[in-house]
């Protein structure tokens, strides 16, 4: 299977994966975010040091190729050609949700490297209903948690958020919570 028979999603919407394939749904899902690779400034302004970059490279890299790789938003700041030349030789299965800093269109993100591009994926996953997006988001009716970056793990831009931001509902994969590394979906649930 080259591609999700569905590519992608209209702007604000999400999408229930599971109705556009069936057999993504045996695989091991990996979820990462805000990897900023090649952000110049990020250091400066963030709790990165040192070889961040080159964490989050290799435990993408170790995804295996029957697993599925869902990247939260914001990939990197700059040579993007580069980044997703990395991008396209990862063997797993590739999902990006856009983020803040995600801005070309969904075409161009297909063209090189994702296998499935939207700007939010609602998700049933071991009963859960999972909503997973870049920026926190406000509660939805029946999901059970939305699964997020974007705020660093320091509340970054928190006045967008703040006033529906509640714990018990948001789960945040930023990489500075998460050690640098995707984490397996059903480790992330376990955690809850």
């Amino acid at each position: 299977m080259d591609k999700l028979t569905q590519s992608y999603a209209p702007v604000g919407s999400a999408i229930y994966i599971a109705q556009y394939s069936s057999i993504i749904l045996s695989m091991t899902y990996w979820l990462i975010s805000d990897t900023h690779f090649n952000h110049q400034n990020i250091e400066k302004w963030n709790e990165r040091r040192g070889d961040w970059q080159d964490k989050l490279w290799e435990s993408i890299r170790q995804i295996p190729k029957g697993d599925v790789l869902i990247h939260l938003g914001d990939i990197c700041i700059g040579n993007d050609l580069a980044i997703h030349e990395g991008i396209s030789a990862l063997q797993c299965k590739r999902i990006l949700i856009r983020g803040n800093h995600d801005k070309k269109s969904h075409t161009w993100y297909l063209e090189h490297g994702w296998d499935f591009v939207c700007d939010g994926l609602e998700l049933m996953f071991c009963g859960h209903y999972l909503h997973l997006t870049h920026r926190p988001s406000r509660p939805q009716g029946n999901t059970t948690w939305n699964i997020h970056g974007h705020t660093h793990g320091n509340m970054h831009r928190s006045e967008e958020y703040l006033d529906f931001y509640s714990t018990e509902y948001h789960v945040d994969i930023s990489p500075e919570l998460s050690g640098f590394t995707a984490q397996r979906l059903d480790h992330i649930l376990r955690c809850k």
